[in-house]
């Protein structure tokens, strides 16, 4: 793999991370919560749901290597399906609400390791990407995520009062690397029948 495939790879494994990480749900309202008393905080809730991921990213590639690969194929098309209904779950997602939870990087693995969309993703389409993408595809995925619980504290202090078009800019950009990556997925399942 050339210096530009493998930035081309890891840009999109990014942008998959950030699209699963920015959709409003109960993580980032949590994660704005208490960022409005302390931005160290809302990073830990947010360190706390990412490490959920990284526990399921373990054991779902634990899974594949026990799973012969022509039994990998029907992983495609079920995750390729959930990706692009999560993407529209995204779209119609309303603003994320305001709640006065005290929580902090337990609550975030908590809400993480127990969230029933999160569970489904990894099990379908963490399957076909490491099958597909490799161990390697962590390392842009979980870039991904760290770039967005780092920066959106701060985010959520500056955008204030525009947050309404903020969080619709989001939803639609997530949801189009939801449908594209998902899309992508039921390509490969179809192309290999």
């Amino acid at each position: 793999m050339g210096i530009l495939d493998f930035l081309a790879f890891y840009a999109s494994m990014v942008a998959l991370g950030l699209s699963m990480a920015a959709p409003p749900g109960p993580v980032n309202a949590m994660i704005a919560a208490v960022s409005v008393e302390s931005k160290l905080r809302g990073i830990a809730v947010g360190a706390g749901a990412m490490t959920a991921d990284i526990i399921f990213f373990m054991a779902v590639s634990l899974i594949r290597a026990l799973i012969n690969s022509e039994f990998v194929l029907p992983f495609y098309v079920i995750g390729g399906t959930y990706t692009v209904f999560l993407g529209f779950l995204v779209l119609r997602s309303r603003k994320i609400r305001k709640i006065r939870v005290q929580g902090g990087y337990l609550v975030g693995l908590t809400m993480g390791i127990t969230n029933p969309y999160q569970i489904a993703w990894w099990i379908s389409f963490g399957i076909a990407m490491l099958d597909k993408f490799g161990l390697q595809s962590g390392m842009g995925f979980f870039s991904g995520i760290l770039i967005w619980i780092i920066n959106y504290p701060y985010i959520i202090e500056k955008v204030g009062k525009k947050s309404v078009k903020f969080d619709k800019l989001i939803r639609i950009a997530s949801a189009a690397v939801l449908f594209i990556l998902g899309t992508y997925m039921i390509t490969i399942f179809i192309v290999n029948l």
